[in-house]
């Protein structure tokens, strides 16, 4: 669970940090381009204001920023470099490196990043020379610098909450698994125990006749005793069932062996064919489906499938049999003739003593542990358990265990 948890708190934090990232990624973005956008509409002001007086080039930037009142810079570059600044502003302008950066700023403003970093635009004007147009940087890189701040900030604090709000979920959802677990555990503990009162009590009762010789007649004492067994080896199947249901609960791992089920099923099919010979059995069974598992246990999970048949099916009930190897996986059908069970158990989860159907009664035998036992050895192979009516219109158990 604990695992669980970490994972899930790990996932909100990514998704969380992904999508804070990429929002306010986004509008950080957007809100520099939109500072870039309006100096770029300063200078280009200047440049129009240039392009319609082009024989006043100079007198009409410095009026333009004048009436504008643009924070710009203006300076005068001559064909051999030499740099004249003619109007200043906030920034304060290193010049221009080479003449190269003036040209490429011929078709549209340009940024220069330096200690002072600035953005500029060069028109040329009668005569060779370049009128440059330039406006500070600062206030903008500023203004970045803050709102990734202010991004990685808010990020931060989205994620405190998600692994707030993960917390807080999981613990709740946590109690919710532990009081189902809980309710679980009582009511498994409350049917065990019927289960052992019964044929404990069908004993003291016998013994006490017996003590107490009010049982004479051989023929009664010899039913008694027939009564006695049968419920002791009732209790031993019972107790073996819950030791195995124990033991398949562990953390601790099974030591799995490579062993083909194919030879598995076939031998239990063969046992039923030959305890029961009213039934009409088809086994289809593909040779060598391999995998890896513990034979013990599949054994087990085989035997309790044909048990539940026998107990609670008509003696003449048809039974089909199927193994294949299905992609990577190997694929178990059993099915039954029989009354198969309620429609809303198909989709139940098999839990310990589940009884799907009340006629399913405890005077055919039944603990209420063989279905759940046969889904605690499938999820210990990492396998797939379904109960679903059958073709033959009873219950259909299909089992999937890798390969």
């Amino acid at each position: 669970m604990k695992k669980t948890s970490s994972k899930f708190a790990i996932i909100s934090i990514f998704v969380t940090t992904l999508l804070s990232s990429v929002i306010g990624g986004f509008a950080t973005i957007d809100a520099r381009n939109s500072d870039l956008k309006h100096i770029d509409q300063s200078i280009n002001t200047v440049a129009e204001r240039v392009g319609a007086y082009p024989s006043e080039a100079i007198s009409a930037a410095i009026l333009s920023v004048e009436e504008e009142s643009l924070d710009l810079t203006l300076s005068l570059v001559t064909q051999e470099g030499t740099e004249t600044v003619i109007n200043e502003s906030h920034l304060i302008y290193p010049g221009i490196n080479s003449i190269a950066d003036v040209k490429n700023a011929l078709a549209g403003p340009i940024s220069i990043e330096s200690n002072n970093p600035f953005r500029f635009r060069a028109i040329e004007i009668a005569g060779g020379d370049y009128l440059i147009i330039a406006a500070t940087l600062d206030e903008l890189n500023t203004n970045f610098k803050s709102n990734l701040k202010n991004l990685g900030g808010f990020t931060l604090a989205a994620d405190g909450l998600a692994i707030f709000f993960s917390i807080f979920l999981l613990r709740r959802h946590n109690r919710g698994l532990d009081a189902k677990a809980l309710e679980r555990m009582q009511r498994f503990l409350g049917d065990a125990s019927h289960e052992l009162r019964t044929p404990l009590t069908v004993i003291k009762g016998y013994n006490e006749m017996l003590s107490k010789g009010q049982m004479s007649d051989l023929v009664d004492r010899a039913r008694a005793f027939s009564r006695v067994s049968s419920e002791i080896e009732r209790m031993e199947r019972l107790i073996h069932d819950l030791l195995l249901l124990a033991e398949l609960g562990e953390s601790r791992p099974t030591l799995f062996e490579e062993l083909d089920l194919t030879e598995l099923v076939q031998a239990h099919a063969n046992d039923f064919a030959l305890f029961n010979q009213n039934r009409t059995i088809e086994i289809t069974l593909e040779e060598g489906c391999d995998l890896q598992g513990s034979r013990e246990h599949l054994n087990r999970l085989i035997q309790n499938c044909f048990s539940n048949i026998v107990r609670h099916t008509p003696p003449d009930a048809p039974v089909s049999i199927s193994l294949k190897t299905k992609g990577k996986k190997v694929h178990l059908v059993i099915e039954d003739g029989g009354p198969g069970l309620p429609e809303s158990a198909y989709r139940s989860e098999i839990e310990a003593m589940n009884r799907f159907d009340p006629s399913r009664s405890r005077e055919s035998g039944g603990s209420g542990l063989g279905m759940s036992i046969i889904a605690a050895i499938v999820q210990e192979h990492n396998g797939k358990l379904e109960l679903r009516k059958g073709k033959l219109g009873g219950l259909a158990i299909v089992i999937d265990l890798p390969k």
